[in-house]
């Protein structure tokens, strides 16, 4: 059974916009989808920021490329908006041009919450705005703060780069001394003068070790171990053998508006301006006297300088079970079946108890009807339900002889282990859900992993 699954990647944190300006969200949130397309290519589709009010505040619609990719770069919070956070909504409805259900939105997805905020973070007493070791972040600069200079960097081929129009999501880990671990079920912040390294989430390529600089004014600070948080500028810094510092950048631009030290990536192109390898350069150094004591300081400019903002992921997974994937749902597949508890799974009367919206409305009466449950392809399986605060569904599993034949059957489910997925499916249309948990074997008994 091939799985659609779409994925939207977008920033943790936004920034207000002012007046007549607008502070794009940045980097700008990206749509993809995996599996069979649905007829997705000529779908419609339509991404809000929406208020935590319910208000609207701004909509984009996009295209899907042909890599079943869309990014949304014209999506703001607007000044007058009196929001503490946003939440993204994006809408795939069908053409105003075809004949069947014109316009009809089957699908709306809903991020998490968006902190939005005035400026850069500065406080580091509050842990909701802190970069946290293990989580995605994405890093990006402007040169003199114009919109249009912005890059992200990204990984091309294998080599890290900066791009106009692309962007990567990276986990940042903590690089600590041999003798040194993390202490584990606790958050880590990115320290200022901490080593860590950049492993693009997409295709694991990792960075060699960096120190994070702080940077202030332009000037690379000394590291004092506090936070890094949201929005903030930093600096990646390389110690070479011999002492120097160099800091991970972008080519810089001369004046007669050619690349100096240019290196181009795999795919890039100094005309196109599509992608450039990123370079480790010298900063400009200069010395001052603090305190009685004269030192060295590093001047940075833009090019050395990266904005940092931690990076959320809405994921969604669906299925046709009847295989064709021919066309989009006559009736909208949203909200999606939802777990509010663990299955619970009693060995005595081999059931499982699952607590959650598993109903969806009848297209003709309008009455709520139960999913129909599946264990990988058994099913539909018996089921009871017990109304109250939550509704609860007690689903009667097949047996093990039944499980172990099914896992030897579908080698695709074998493929994940020894394990089946929690599947429910729409009767009335074959639309199909999975959930988190599989049910697998352990010890000869039924589980729930």
């Amino acid at each position: 059974m091939i799985m659609t699954t779409v994925v939207c990647l977008h920033a943790a944190v936004a920034r207000k916009s002012y007046g007549k300006e607008r502070r794009f969200l940045c980097p700008p949130p990206r749509f993809l989808v995996e599996g069979p397309a649905w007829q997705m290519k000529r779908q419609v589709l339509t991404m809000s920021v929406v208020s935590e009010h319910s208000e609207n505040l701004c909509e984009h619609t996009e295209p899907l490329d042909s890599n079943m990719t869309s990014t949304f770069k014209a999506l703001y919070i607007s000044g007058e908006a009196r929001t503490k956070s946003i939440q993204l909504s994006l809408k795939i409805s069908e053409p105003s041009n075809v004949e069947s259900n014109p316009g009809h939105t089957w699908a709306t997805f809903n991020s998490a919450p968006i902190l939005a905020i005035a400026k850069r973070s500065t406080t580091t007493s509050k842990k909701s705005t802190w970069i946290v070791s293990g989580k995605p972040v994405s890093l990006f600069h402007r040169i003199h703060a114009q919109t249009l200079s912005t890059k992200y960097m990204t990984m091309e081929h294998g080599t890290l780069s900066a791009s106009k129009d692309a962007w990567s999501a990276f986990n940042m880990q903590i690089v600590l001394p041999a003798t040194d671990t993390l202490s584990t079920g606790q958050l880590h912040p990115i320290t200022h003068g901490c080593s860590i390294i950049l492993t693009d989430t997409c295709s694991g390529i990792s960075s060699p070790p960096l120190i994070v600089t702080k940077v202030s004014k332009g000037t690379a600070c000394q590291n004092d171990g506090s936070p890094v948080n949201q929005m903030e500028k930093i600096a990646l810094r390389r110690v070479n053998p011999d002492g120097t510092r160099c800091y991970l950048s972008t080519p810089r631009l001369a004046s007669a508006g050619r690349e100096d030290n240019l290196q181009l990536s795999a795919t890039g192109s100094s005309e196109q301006g599509e992608s450039y390898a990123l370079l480790f350069q010298p900063p400009h150094t200069r010395h001052r006297v603090e305190n009685g004591v004269q030192i060295e300081v590093d001047d940075l400019d833009d090019h050395l300088c990266w904005t940092i903002v931690g990076i959320s992921k809405l994921q969604y997974t669906f299925f046709d079970a009847r295989a064709l994937n021919d066309s989009s749902p006559h009736m909208p597949i949203t909200p999606f079946t939802t777990l509010s508890r663990s299955p619970a799974y009693c060995e005595i009367r081999n059931t499982l108890e699952l607590t959650g919206n598993l109903s969806y409305a009848d297209p003709t009466t309008g009455e709520r009807l139960l999913l129909d449950i599946y264990i990988g392809s058994l099913g539909p399986l018996p089921t009871c339900t017990h109304q109250g605060p939550h509704p609860v569904a007690v689903v009667q599993m097949p047996s093990i002889e039944e499980v172990v034949r099914a896992l030897e059957k579908d080698t695709a489910m074998a493929a994940e282990g020894s394990s089946l997925p929690l599947l429910f499916i729409r009767p009335t249309d074959s639309v199909g859900y999975r959930m988190g948990p599989t049910i697998g074997l352990l010890h000869q008994a039924l589980r729930v992993l």
